[in-house]
């Protein structure tokens, strides 16, 4: 279960030392753990907690990570690690924030590298990009054998959809430890965002054969088969995972899967049995967003404007700011009048003005890709100056931000707007920086079918008709393209 297509989640587990002296912070170092990222507490039983939160962790049990990582700190309020760890695992803004700040205080005491992890962590949250890289990297420079930190590496680069940097680190955390299960499971869909679902699966059928009774590897495995377009195949591992495991939740997965195949009303039916698993309010809304947007694939307007306002109330009473906002940027993708879109687009600037606890990057991303949708919808309306002007924000953002999701909308409108102006060969390097995203892709075909790069163009386009993702991206574009090029392939 890693699910790159909505909000990530990152996560880090270190190798535990211990020392247990309660006159203060300690930590202690063996010639056999030496090498990897101590962690500071004078607590025997937040020792304890800890190291079962990352046996959950490395299961995939989220829930019951959290629920240890809190009776750690509880056991021992200054557990920075434990801090750190929670804010980045949390769903709850709030949790988020408060432990994140504890972590920043709490820093100085702990050990130097835990230091440069909360640098790291701490400023990824905070839209502080450069300085969390740099504490990345020498991180791993002080640790270059700690095959956890190598992991937690390439799950950061994972989220920041930077798939060909996170096999590399990956793969080097596989080769420290060949049965590291966890590293075997990012690796694979590491594999697979590259395209290559040939090593995804054979790397998957490792991850299965080492933990065979558990229930995410079955859960990863259905996710990049139906990445792969092998929708019967992942429908079978999900049902093997609730097998394994009824309580695991891996009915979101058959619900993400029947909504691909255009089976949406057995679709939404899953969907309701996978909100019964949601650990937090943010789980439940963004379930109910999935839901909702089965209507959308159905296109029936009505029910879709109907259960995204449901699911637009239901985030502003949780608190869930970029939840809310999310949801109106979807309304204002489907809205089929430009004027109502760009109506609905505003709303979603507005929540984020709000408020509303949320992280800098969380709040900077989603503005980035209210902007990003902006630019299409002024681009289809040939409103060429405000799509100008967009993009001319998210050049700001992007100059001042090394954030990737706000690199890769700048980069997307940038292209759609040099499309628009019928400037194609200058469009396509732009659109090449984000050709992973449906509606950047579509337009990426077309700059190369105008351009007579017909072998790029079916390159794309078969990438573009082969995209499985559970998203509003993938609703709006890929069924229909889909049908654009059987429409194509009859004519004489």
């Amino acid at each position: 279960m890693l699910r790159c297509w909505c909000v990530g989640v990152l996560l880090f587990a270190s190798s535990l030392a211990f020392a247990g002296n309660k006159s203060g912070p300690v930590r202690s170092e063996t010639k056999s753990d030496s090498y990897k990222l101590p962690v500071t507490t004078s607590s025997p039983v937040a020792r304890k907690k800890f190291e079962t939160a990352m046996q959950k962790f490395e299961e995939y049990r989220i829930q019951e990570t959290l629920q240890n990582l809190r009776a750690a700190i509880k056991a021992d309020p200054n557990f920075t690690q434990s801090l750190i760890l929670i804010s980045r695992m949390s769903s709850d803004p709030v949790e988020q924030a408060d432990t994140r700040e504890r972590a920043k205080k709490l820093a100085l005491k702990a050990s130097p590298g835990e230091r440069l992890l909360v640098r790291w962590l701490a400023g990824a949250q905070e839209n502080d990009y450069l300085p969390a890289i740099a504490a990345m990297n020498d991180l791993l420079a002080k640790y270059p054998r700690d095959q956890r930190l190598a992991y937690l590496a390439g799950d950061w680069l994972m989220q920041q959809q930077r798939y060909e940097q996170a096999v590399m680190v990956l793969e080097r955390a596989v080769t420290l430890f060949p049965n590291y299960a966890a590293a075997l499971n990012d690796l694979a869909y590491g594999y697979a965002d590259t395209g290559n679902f040939e090593k995804a699966f054979a790397v998957m059928d490792r991850y299965v054969a080492l933990q065979p009774d558990q229930p995410n590897p079955h859960d990863s495995y259905g996710e990049i088969l139906r990445m792969a377009g092998k929708l019967d195949a992942a429908l079978e591992q999900y049902r093997m995972s609730i097998r394994i495991d009824p309580n695991f939740g891996s009915e979101l997965g058959v619900a993400d899967t029947y909504a691909v195949m255009g089976k949406e009303e057995e679709a939404r039916d899953e969907y309701e049995r996978a909100i019964v698993f949601a650990g937090s309010d943010a789980d439940k809304v963004q379930r109910e967003l999935q839901s909702a947007m089965t209507w959308i694939r159905e296109d029936n307007h009505k029910q879709a404007e109907r259960a995204l306002d449901e699911v637009a109330r239901h985030a502003h009473a949780a608190g869930l700011g970029q939840l809310e906002a999310e949801t109106h940027r979807i309304l204002g993708m489907y809205e089929p009048d430009t004027k109502a879109a760009m109506k609905h687009l505003q709303a979603a600037q507005d929540v984020l003005q709000e408020k509303h606890e949320i992280s800098a990057s969380d709040r900077e991303e989603e503005l980035a890709r209210i902007l990003r949708v902006a630019v299409t919808r002024a681009t289809d309306d040939l409103d060429l100056d405000s799509a100008s002007k967009a993009v001319e924000k998210l050049q700001t953002m992007a100059g001042r931000s090394r954030s990737q999701v706000i690199q890769l909308c700048y980069h997307g409108a940038a292209g759609a707007v040099l499309l628009a102006e019928k400037k194609p060969v200058e469009a396509i390097p732009e659109l090449e920086e984000n050709a992973s995203d449906p509606l950047t892709m579509k337009l990426l075909w077309r700059a190369y079918t105008s351009t007579g790069a017909a072998p790029q163009a079916q390159a794309i386009a078969a990438k573009l008709a082969a995209l499985n993702l559970p998203t509003v991206e993938q609703a709006l574009v890929v069924p229909q393209f889909r049908a654009t090029l059987v429409s194509q392939a009859g004519r004489p």
